[in-house]
């Protein structure tokens, strides 16, 4: 891999808000990770961590979508809502800067007929979940590199079946990998 294929926009699944909701004080703060988390948990606890690190300098862009807010809002319990809400808000309308500030972005109403037109097509059947693939289809027509997900039962178990996509589906420990080679050059 070059410097060119770092991912620079990365769409953040519903499931990977949360997870950074739950554990943003060891993401963020870096505070001591309680021994009982299984390993899975503690590499993306690390690598988030490290990816939010060095985005400080090499400034990802991290993408969500209105159909995130819609997945957010069917959360049960309101505290979890509440807390949910404000989190993707932060993250609202940092990625509404972004999409304001580049041409080749299309806004949110071009982009809803462009998620409109992916999903007509079959090039998503691989995925169980039609709201995965809604989530998907906005990745793509924002025009990420990657998308983040922890989703390991609907899309993570299916992605090989959509490795044509001009996207990659990754855990953010595998999107660390991405980036750890050549994160010095941020520090």
């Amino acid at each position: 891999m070059n410097l060119e294929e770092i991912p620079g926009r990365v769409f953040l699944d519903t499931s990977a808000l949360n997870f950074i909701l739950d554990f943003g004080e060891y993401i963020f703060d870096g505070s001591p990770k309680p021994d009982e988390l299984n390993q899975r948990i503690r590499n993306d606890i690390d690598a988030l961590y490290n990816i939010f690190l060095t985005g400080q300098r090499a400034s990802w862009q991290l993408a969500i979508s209105p159909f995130t807010y819609t997945e957010i809002t069917n959360t049960k319990d309101i505290k979890r809502r509440e807390s949910l809400n404000s989190w993707f808000m932060d993250v609202w309308y940092y990625w509404l800067d972004i999409v304001s500030g580049y041409n080749e972005l299309p806004s949110l109403e071009e982009a809803e007929c462009e998620r409109d037109k992916l999903l007509s097509t079959d090039i998503l059947d691989a995925l169980p979940n039609y709201e995965d693939r809604i989530l998907i289809c906005d990745a793509l027509v924002y025009k990420c590199d990657c998308f983040c997900t922890r989703d390991w039962h609907t899309i993570l178990k299916h992605r090989t079946y959509l490795s044509f996509l001009p996207l990659k589906i990754v855990t953010p420990n595998e999107w660390w990998k991405l980036i750890e080679p050549y994160s010095r050059i941020w520090a």
